[in-house]
C-alpha cells in the first residue's frame, strides 16, 4: 500500500509542478530620433553683369568668384560686375546639393535678354558646418545684335536641399 500511495503522490505532485508553456513572447527596442536644424539659405550679393556695350552680339560670363570674361563685347562705366553670394547654413556633417536655374529672362518692358550655364563654386564642399557657408553662383548673359539698350532685371531661385 505504501507503493500505490507514494506512485500517486508522485504523479499529483509531478502534474502540479509542471512549468506552464506560453503561447506569446515579447521582446524590447530602442527607438531614437536625430532632430536637425532645417536647412537655410540667404543671398547676400546678387549677380550683375555691369553695363556692356549693344554693338555686337555676344555673350559676357560672370564666374563664381566675379572675374569676367566676354566675346566681342565691352563692358563701359564704373558699374563692376559681380557674381551673386549666397550663405547656406547646414546642420553640420549632413550633405546637402544645390539645384540651380538651366536659364531666366531679364526683362526691360517688352524686351527679353537671356541668362544661362549658371554655376556654383561649392563643388565637393556641400557638408555643413552649422554656420553659413559662403557659395558663389555665376552665369552667363547673351546679348544679341543691337540689343535693345535698356536696364534689364529678372530673378533667379537657388534650391538647396539635404540629401
Amino acid at each position: 500500500m505504501k507503493k500505490i500511495t507514494f506512485i500517486l503522490l508522485a504523479l499529483i505532485s509531478g502534474t502540479t509542478f509542471a512549468q506552464v508553456k506560453e503561447s506569446t513572447a515579447s521582446a524590447t527596442a530602442n527607438a531614437a530620433a536625430d532632430i536637425v536644424s532645417p536647412i537655410a539659405i540667404e543671398a547676400s550679393q546678387d549677380l550683375n553683369f555691369g553695363k556692356v556695350a549693344n554693338n555686337n552680339a555676344g555673350t559676357v560670363v560672370v564666374a563664381t568668384d566675379s572675374d569676367i570674361s566676354s566675346s566681342s563685347l565691352s563692358q563701359i562705366g564704373t558699374t563692376t560686375p559681380t557674381a551673386a553670394i549666397f550663405n547656406v547654413t547646414a546642420a553640420n556633417g549632413f550633405s546637402y546639393s544645390i539645384s540651380l536655374p538651366q536659364s531666366v529672362e531679364l526683362t526691360n518692358g517688352a524686351e527679353n535678354i537671356t541668362v544661362d550655364n549658371f554655376n556654383h563654386d561649392a563643388t565637393g564642399n556641400t557638408t555643413g558646418s552649422g554656420s553659413a557657408q559662403t557659395v558663389g553662383v555665376g552665369a552667363t548673359l547673351n546679348v544679341a545684335t543691337n540689343q535693345a539698350t535698356g536696364n534689364y532685371k529678372g530673378t533667379f531661385d537657388v534650391t538647396v536641399t539635404y540629401e
